[in-house]
């Protein structure tokens, strides 16, 4: 299954590539992400609505789904943006052509560059997994002309990865953290999270994915090492909601082969994200700490200089299965490893107090990654890639609606 997942896959980039080179160049920007509202692509889709001169198109999964994210998320109130299904003729029409298209994990196979034609990778992360961006044999897995990054030691290692073409590293941060403005007005009460008391997000990577689309399932732990890292938590909810009085919220990855659901913690899915009307990121600034592991969701989160604990239970299975780089991450977290409930109740008091205790450790590792923060980083981007010449036409001025 898995080999005639990648012929099918291969074929698909080749066909899509010739599509790409032999027609004409359009006016036209296509943006897509996975999930549907992931906040990359969110971002950019609400800063493209606004400045970008000519028709913005949304490659989705759903038409239906898209447009509620695009309701809840308010990213596009005067309509502007068009939504496309991602599985159709259409979609495939608006890709090969777009002068410009974004995406966070590649789009139709992942195709090879061609000239005229720029390709964008806003990618979801930028951490310390290994291959990332190459496959089994060291060659690029996902193409692009341009590549955002949010720390100038991961973003190297990743345009190394995919062999990015020289000046195509844009340093600028997710734009996703732009909805750490939002955060305070998050209702809470809708996604059933206490707002009377501080609240830990938890955020695990997936050991096994599921798999999607042409990509078939994998695991990047080795199975002969792994470790029970929701037995590992659970000892460390019940020390934080006994002892410190604190909510645990536990949002899993989309694409988790395993349930993460904890007892004392509330789960929060991706459903619940949209039923409530809250984005991620709303979520995640308004949290006190954040606990996870290999994700790269604390390097956002340096931004907002709050404790960051790291439950890695399994990492002597992490490094022998899917490994790191660089090799030595693990020596440069920023925050703690939750190893023993004394751990735990030290990381407990760091929340209480606010992470004075730990603010001088993120700092240090986030010069050490060379860490881009700051607001308005979806407007950014945009500037960034005008002042390439990729666009046919001047964008709109930020303030202009």
């Amino acid at each position: 299954m898995r080999r005639l997942a990648t012929v099918a896959r291969r074929a698909q980039r080749v066909l899509v590539r010739w599509a790409m080179a032999l027609t004409p160049r359009s006016a036209h920007l296509v943006i897509s992400g996975f999930p549907v509202d992931e906040g990359n692509a969110v971002e950019m889709l609400r800063a493209s609505a606004k400045r970008y001169p000519g028709p913005v198109y949304w490659l989705v999964p759903d038409v239906e789904q898209a447009r509620a994210v695009l309701g809840s998320s308010r990213a596009d109130p005067h309509e502007h943006i068009r939504l496309v299904a991602h599985r159709s003729f259409s979609g495939i029409r608006r890709f090969v052509t777009a002068e410009v298209s974004m995406f966070t994990h590649g789009l139709y196979g992942n195709p090879r560059r061609v000239r005229r034609k720029t390709m964008v990778n806003l990618w979801h992360g930028g951490g310390f997994k290994g291959a990332v961006m190459s496959d089994a044999k060291g060659r690029p897995a996902i193409h692009s002309d341009y590549l955002v990054a949010s720390t100038r030691q991961f973003g190297e290692i990743l345009a190394r990865q995919c062999g990015l073409p020289a000046g195509g590293l844009l340093l600028t941060g997710n734009p996703r953290i732009d909805q750490f403005a939002a955060a305070s007005a998050v209702g809470l009460d809708r996604l059933g999270i206490p707002a009377d008391r501080p609240f830990v997000l938890w955020m695990p990577t997936f050991r096994r994915n599921r798999g999607r689309g042409l990509t078939a399932a994998w695991s990047d732990v080795a199975a002969d090492e792994a470790s029970d890292v929701n037995a590992v938590m659970a000892r460390g909810v019940d020390v934080l909601t006994r002892e410190f009085g604190v909510t645990v919220v536990v949002k899993p990855h989309p694409q988790d082969a395993e349930s993460r659901r904890i007892e004392g913690a509330l789960v929060v899915t991706n459903e619940h994200l949209r039923d409530a009307a809250v984005q991620l990121y709303e979520l995640i600034g308004a949290s006190s700490a954040l606990l996870t592991d290999y994700s790269s969701v604390w390097i956002d989160y340096l931004a907002l200089d709050r404790p960051i604990g790291f439950v890695v239970s399994d990492e002597a299975g992490y490094t022998s299965g899917r490994g790191f780089d660089p090799p030595d991450a693990l020596d440069w977290l920023p925050g703690p490893k939750l190893r023993t409930l004394d751990d735990v109740r030290e990381f407990g008091r760091d929340v209480q107090g606010g992470g004075i205790g730990s603010s001088a450790r993120r700092r240090e590792v986030a010069e050490h990654v060379g860490h881009v923060s700051g607001s308005g980083v979806a407007d950014r981007i945009l500037e960034e890639l005008a002042a390439r010449g990729v666009f046919s036409r001047p964008l709109r001025r930020a303030e202009e609606d």
